[in-house]
């Protein structure tokens, strides 16, 4: 006799999901994408649009979710209608996370390993904690440990974030007057009983202003979505190319107004000015004194890292043409493309930053 029935998803506790998926009856009817971004595991992938094209067995009882529950409803109706004994998991993957993140299941405690790695990052300024602790786990082995010391007190909740995101365990985690320790097991990426659910995960950015203190917030920001797992993307236009160009003032021949450009722009990252306070100068100097006393990375040094880690540098072209900027002022690691690249990007986003 065929079946049909309606449940919420969270009917069910992780465990049974996963016992289900385990006996091949939990079906993820959302597109191969998005399943590859996060699914309940054991789920077997069937998208709605490729179900009428290959079915599973009719032998088994099937659950049926996708991200919501609608695109689950109606490839219950589809199954149904050749057969199937078929239940629809209303709610599906969005709420099936939201469970997760309110109200975990039972989990053993993790012990602390005697030989876990330790490093010390006090005196670093955000973000260099968060970025040399996610360099460092790239190095280290699924299942190992490592213990970090910061003085920068905003790490206690920094980390906590950065591992929800990553997926990676926060064993221990304390702080006292002096500094934050957190000891952090590294987990495989593969596994992960929770990952993010849409297939947007990227972080782009636009850098407009010529101003140091807005360039150092973008990079600041692009650096630390990196190291939380995120593709990022920062296109530099108009007054903002200047952050890129190298610390090496290149000779290269202009005329007109490109000279007269070249004359009014600042010909290094920290010759830009600030957007208050900027006192003909002396407030750049100000500034870049105080970040060196408190151990902040000057703006060279957070694009050394952004290169580092991989970041996306797009120069605009257009704007090159148009302010009388040569390829040759700018680092060899930037790219230079136009709008359509930058909005290609925008596509695979979750944020979009206009700074």
């Amino acid at each position: 006799m065929v079946n049909y029935q309606t449940k919420h998803i969270n009917d069910f506790s992780k465990k049974e999901l996963e016992e289900l998926g385990r006996k091949g009856q939990l079906l993820d009817v959302r597109e191969a994408s998005e399943y590859e971004q996060g699914h309940i595991n054991n789920a077997r992938n069937f998208p709605l649009t490729m179900i009428e094209e290959e079915y599973p067995e009719k032998d088994k009882k099937y659950y049926v979710y996708c991200k919501s529950g609608i695109r689950s409803q109606q490839a219950s109706l589809l199954l149904v209608n050749q057969g199937f004994d078929i239940v629809n998991l209303e709610g599906g993957y969005s709420d099936f996370i939201k469970k997760q993140h309110t109200s975990p299941d039972d989990e053993e405690e993790i012990v602390i390993q005697d030989d876990r790695k330790m490093v010390n990052y006090s005196g670093m300024q955000c973000p260099g904690p968060i970025v040399s602790l996610s360099m460092e786990m790239q190095k280290m082995d699924v299942g190992k440990q490592i213990e970090v010391k910061v003085s920068d007190f905003g790490f206690y909740n920094d980390v906590k974030s950065w591992a929800a995101q990553i997926g990676h365990t926060i064993v221990d985690r304390t702080k006292n007057q002096n500094h934050v320790t957190a000891i952090i097991q590294k987990e495989s990426q593969n596994n992960k009983d929770i990952e993010i659910t849409e297939k947007e995960n990227g972080t782009t950015i636009v850098l407009f202003s010529g101003e140091l203190d807005k360039a150092l917030a973008a990079l600041i920001i692009a650096n630390g979505a990196k190291a939380a797992g995120r593709e990022v993307t920062i296109f530099f236009t108009f007054w903002g190319l200047t952050a890129l160009k190298r610390m090496d003032k290149q000779k290269v021949k202009k005329r007109g107004m490109d000279k007269l450009f070249s004359f009014f722009l600042p010909s290094t990252p920290v010759q830009m000015p600030l957007s208050k306070m900027n006192m003909f100068g002396l407030g750049n100097r100000m500034m870049r004194f105080i970040m060196k006393q408190k151990n902040v990375e000057s703006l060279p040094s957070l694009i050394d890292k952004a290169i580092d880690q991989d970041i996306k540098l797009i120069a605009c072209t257009m704007s090159m043409d148009v302010m009388g900027i040569k390829k040759e002022e700018l680092r060899p690691e930037v790219q230079f493309a136009g709008v359509g690249t930058y909005i290609g990007d925008t596509e695979k986003a979750k944020h979009n930053l206009f700074i």
